[in-house]
């Protein structure tokens, strides 16, 4: 077994010499295949999973909230009015809209038909 994974690693072998303990081959061979078995996450789901970046994402949804409410929370209309729903508001508009119109004293008359145009006689069949 020359493989690279199972050379001697320095760290466990500090450990091991700091409490004195002997080295069971066999012992170390299932631990790795513990850790080996084990399911491997995405690393941006392991880096997600870190507290400094649970408070990262936290803090940065609490500063969009705070801006979306200070640019949100003015009034959209130069006029002050306040509107419960986009229906309202267009109904508004339009009211407006027909009262700045210029009143006509005539209704509107159709154009005249030209000379080779269907006609309608109005009645039905």
């Amino acid at each position: 077994m020359n493989d690279e994974r199972f050379e001697e690693d320095p760290e466990i072998t500090r450990l091991l010499r700091a409490v004195r303990a002997d080295r069971d081959p066999a012992l170390w061979t299932r631990v790795r295949a513990r850790i080996e078995a084990r399911q491997r996450q995405p690393l941006l789901l392991r880096w997600a999973m870190r507290p400094a970046a649970l408070g990262a994402s936290l803090a940065l949804f609490v500063a969009v909230t705070a801006l979306a409410f200070t640019l949100g929370g003015g009034s959209t209309v130069a006029s002050g009015d306040t509107y419960t729903s986009v229906a309202d508001q267009l109904v508004d508009e339009r009211d407006a809209e027909v009262q700045s119109e210029p009143a006509t004293s005539t209704p509107a008359v159709a154009p005249e038909p030209g000379p080779g145009a269907a006609s309608d006689t109005g009645a039905a069949r």
